[in-house]
């Protein structure tokens, strides 16, 4: 058993493109001055430090507001403070008793989720003042409210900005060289193939100066810059004809008379093939919803899940009898769409997935994790949101509610083990990845059967180990699966409550803490027909099961 999963941060971006926020510094005494910085980014969520300095006096009461620009940016947590989002409006209160004081930094962990595009420039205002952003300098390092390790995934890689044209060298210090811009269109926005890019821009040259011409390039597919063409007059445009499905950069040089010249910040614009659009969301738990996030298309709304379950993948390999126990071809996911299925419940076992001694090995290993990667790609591909659960496992149970005897991954058990959950979620995170699929922890834990106090029961359930003793066998909890899953993904995690999933009377008290603030709550009916799940304040509840 591991003892622990060791959480490494993932490399933080370049401070060109961290800081979100740009106006004015202030100066005045009284004022103040904020950074939004975002050190680890995910695929659909930033995480990073909001800095406040109060310049020149301390403050007991404060409120500190900014505005975000695009739907899809959810802030999910802040720590430290009382904070709320309506619509664009993001606002941030200081605690009762806390004091924000004079002329230090303090700052504030935040986790938000983004789209395809991300917000430009941020005004900040402290008690209605409009703060600047050059910190002042200050040898103390700024004190961070919450300071949770990133956990282990792949970052999604920025689009790169394509080097300058090569017929146009990267100019010298000059500081009366033109000033452009291109205005259209924006960063992160899309088309599809085969595409027509309309990119304008606006030039401005240096007093005393004009502007002779505007060229326009783009990148992608290529190594090469593709010529765009040249405009001599304002509104300088030019047009990008059948565009194939790809990434792109675009960029615009600007000279003037007297030969300066600079090139415009590329924006990076997707080009989608005919259906991409209807690919499943990353979701995020924002407060007490479940958010998709688009990952092709700047759009967010709420996204409830109610899974049609897909059987077999727990039982049948290990039977030696197959892998599914129906079509999940493309046909089969096609159906799905046609009944209004948004996901599917995907119970595995994880000496199949691990290809145990004991499976089959034609279904067992690498052809099981094969097929389930392949059947969670076409889900993601019709707009289906697919939820991936450990459903049997091993662990030698012989106690009340018990199903089998059998050591082995061949029944129910009460709670995950310790000799390979771990290194089930550890591989299925790391091989999935996408925050397209939502991770179930454990579908059915009921160690309340064998335990006859709640709280040593709901620790069981989170912490595993000792206080699962009287399981039998070693049992892992929910914390440290999530930390496996951790280890390659930063999707949604379900977390099961006790009495097979029904109880979710402490799930709030003994939640397990997350850096990426992406768990909700599962619940299973006991009886057919009881759809009448428990409502949490603050945290989504999913049911995994037909309660129809």
């Amino acid at each position: 058993m591991r003892n622990r999963i060791v959480y490494s941060a993932i490399a933080a971006l370049a401070a060109a493109s961290a800081a979100l926020a740009v106006v004015p510094p202030a100066s005045a005494a009284g004022g103040c001055a904020v950074q939004m910085q975002s050190d680890y980014q995910y695929q659909s969520m930033l995480r990073g430090d909001i800095t406040v300095v109060s310049v020149g006096r301390s403050l007991s009461d404060w409120t500190l507001r900014f505005q975000v620009r695009y739907p899809s940016e959810q802030v999910k947590h802040v720590d430290g403070v009382r904070w709320e989002q309506r619509g664009d409006q993001v606002t941030l209160r200081s605690l009762p008793g806390s004091v924000l004081p004079a002329d230090r930094r303090i700052s504030f962990e935040y986790v938000m989720t983004y789209g395809v595009k991300r917000s430009g420039p941020v005004t900040f205002t402290l008690n209605g003042v409009t703060c600047g952003t050059t910190l002042p300098p200050s040898s103390t390092p700024a004190p961070t409210v919450s300071a949770t390790p990133a956990p282990t995934v792949s970052a999604t890689p920025n689009p790169t900005t394509s080097p300058a044209p090569s017929q146009s060298a990267s100019p010298g210090p000059d500081p009366n060289r033109p000033v452009v811009r291109i205005t259209r269109p924006e960063n992160g926005d899309h088309f599809f193939a085969p595409a027509t890019i309309n990119v304008e821009a606006v030039a401005t040259a240096a007093p005393g100066r004009r502007i002779t011409r505007v060229e326009f390039f783009g990148t992608g597919n290529t190594s090469e810059p593709v010529p765009l063409g040249i405009d001599t007059t304002a509104p300088y445009t030019a047009q990008w004809r059948d565009v194939p499905a790809g990434g792109y950069n675009l960029f615009a040089w600007a000279y003037d008379d007297q030969g300066a010249k600079q090139a415009a910040t590329a924006p990076f614009v997707r080009v989608l093939t005919p259906g991409q659009e209807r690919q499943a969301p990353y979701v995020s738990v924002v407060g007490n919803r479940l958010w998709g996030i688009s990952p092709v298309v700047d759009a967010v709304a709420p996204r409830p899940l109610a899974p049609l379950a897909r059987t077999g993948a727990e039982s049948r390999c290990v039977n030696g009898v197959g892998i599914w126990d129906g079509p999940v071809d493309a046909n089969a996911v096609a159906g799905l769409v046609a009944r209004g299925f948004r996901a599917a419940y995907i119970s595995l076992n994880e000496a199949c997935w691990l290809g145990l001694s004991y499976v089959d090995p034609r279904y067992g290993g690498e052809p099981y994790r094969q097929e389930v990667v392949a059947y969670t790609h076409r889900l993601i591909a019709a707009g289906i949101t697919p939820i991936v659960a450990l459903t049997w496992s091993h662990g030698r149970y012989i106690g009340p509610g018990a199903t089998c005897r059998d050591e082995r991954a061949v029944c129910a058990k009460p709670m995950p083990d310790a000799t390979h959950a771990i290194d089930f979620w550890q591989s299925v995170g790391q091989t999935l990845g996408t925050e397209a699929v939502v991770y179930d922890l454990f579908t059915a834990p009921y160690p309340d059967r064998a335990i006859g106090n709640p709280a040593l029961a709901w620790t069981c359930w989170r912490e595993g180990d000792l206080a699962c003793s009287a399981l039998g066998y070693p049992a892992v909890g929910m914390r440290l699966l999530l930390a496996a899953v951790r280890t390659g993904s930063a999707g949604v995690l379900l977390a099961s409550g006790l009495d097979g999933g029904n109880d979710l009377s402490r799930w709030a008290a003994y939640r397990p803490e997350d850096p990426v603030h992406n768990v909700a709550a599962a619940w299973r009916p006991t009886t057919p027909g009881d759809c009448r799940p428990p409502v949490l304040t603050q945290v989504p509840v999913v049911v995994t099961a037909a309660c129809r």
